[in-house]
């Protein structure tokens, strides 16, 4: 039996084929799906071991940057799951982590933190030396109430996104406090009918992006939506509501948007991954073949190199998947 996704793709493609206008080059291709490259990992705190990885980061070289966050370090992998380097133990010094949450790698190969318990961000070389840090537990300027999120964009501007706080800073790379929105925006029931929230605003916000265009992509995870900024914290748009169906989220943790502006999110209460056109709207998903447990929910964080290969980490199950985001006539494994 046809696949609804395949004879929607199929729909579409006679469409445009119907048009003059389109040529043959440029015929929308069918059947989108997930291929499953590679996958690493175990329970465990030895080299290439996990408990409960949560955020993902590629740096410039292709390394993948994996929060080992039960085991407070970060661990480095190369783009076919080689273990290369790890750093970081349970504590408050310098080098040490107490929850570390997630990892972006930013410009001259900078790698940064967001610890979730030391309400901090803590900054690295790639082997693991200590640059510098900010933060503290607060709810003013450069203060933070449990950050969960950080992105960088291309000019080396630091976002943040705080849990408990319920908004989003800007800081420039050496921490310096530019800017702030967001405030809390709890779904209410009125009338026996879910309202949605005024835009802008965040109930327990998790991991953020920045698009190749430089916007500002946020997982608003207990809101069950993303929303879209601009640099300086202009809202753009909003899209997803709460349920299990195509399109619909469940605790939408962690977004991505590839340089074709198609857009991964990690919906973890559902246990999949979810492709979508640059307008949100739904592709294709993968559900996690094994999730067996609701540890963290699960998958928690995302990634994708140079080459267009996503990554995400398997919280529940302690491991990273490898996938390629695939177009084929044929179809393939989802």
């Amino acid at each position: 039996m046809m696949s609804y996704v395949r004879m929607l793709a199929l729909a579409g493609l006679a469409a445009l084929l119907m048009s003059c206008a389109v040529e043959e080059q440029q015929a929308a291709p069918t059947d989108p799906y997930y291929r499953v490259v590679t996958r690493w990992g175990r329970q465990g705190n030895g080299p290439g071991q996990f408990d409960g990885p949560q955020g993902l980061a590629v740096d410039s070289r292709g390394e993948l940057y994996v929060t080992d966050t039960g085991n407070c370090r970060i661990q480095v992998f190369n783009r076919r799951g080689k273990y290369l380097r790890s750093w970081g133990n349970c504590g408050e010094g310098d080098g040490e982590f107490g929850r570390p949450i997630d990892v972006a790698a930013g410009l001259g190969g900078e790698i940064f933190v967001a610890d979730f318990m030391l309400d901090q961000v803590k900054v690295f070389d790639r082997q693991g030396n200590f640059l510098r840090k900010w933060g503290k537990a607060g709810e003013g300027k450069g203060e933070f109430s449990s950050p969960v999120g950080v992105a960088v964009d291309s000019d080396g501007n630091v976002f943040v996104t705080e849990f408990y706080g319920h908004r989003l800073q800007k800081f420039s790379a050496k921490g310096e406090w530019l800017a702030k929105w967001g405030n809390p925006g709890p779904m209410k029931m009125s009338d026996g009918m879910m309202m949605r929230t005024p835009e802008g605003t965040f109930h327990y916000p998790a991991k953020l992006t920045v698009s190749p265009g430089g916007n500002v992509y946020v997982a608003d995870a207990h809101n069950h939506r993303f929303q879209e900024f601009d640099r300086d914290g202009k809202f753009v748009r909003a899209w997803g509501e709460a349920g299990k169906w195509f399109g619909m989220y469940l605790d939408a943790v962690d977004i991505l948007v590839a340089r074709d502006g198609t857009i991964h999110v990690a919906d973890a209460g559902n246990f999949r991954i979810q492709w979508l056109k640059a307008d949100g709207s739904y592709l294709t998903e993968w559900k996690l073949p094994d999730a067996w447990e609701d540890k963290y929910r699960s998958p928690q964080g995302l990634a994708m190199d140079a080459d267009g290969f996503l990554y995400a980490t398997d919280t529940a199950n302690n491991r990273i998947y490898k996938l390629e985001a695939v177009y084929s006539e044929e179809g393939g494994e989802k």
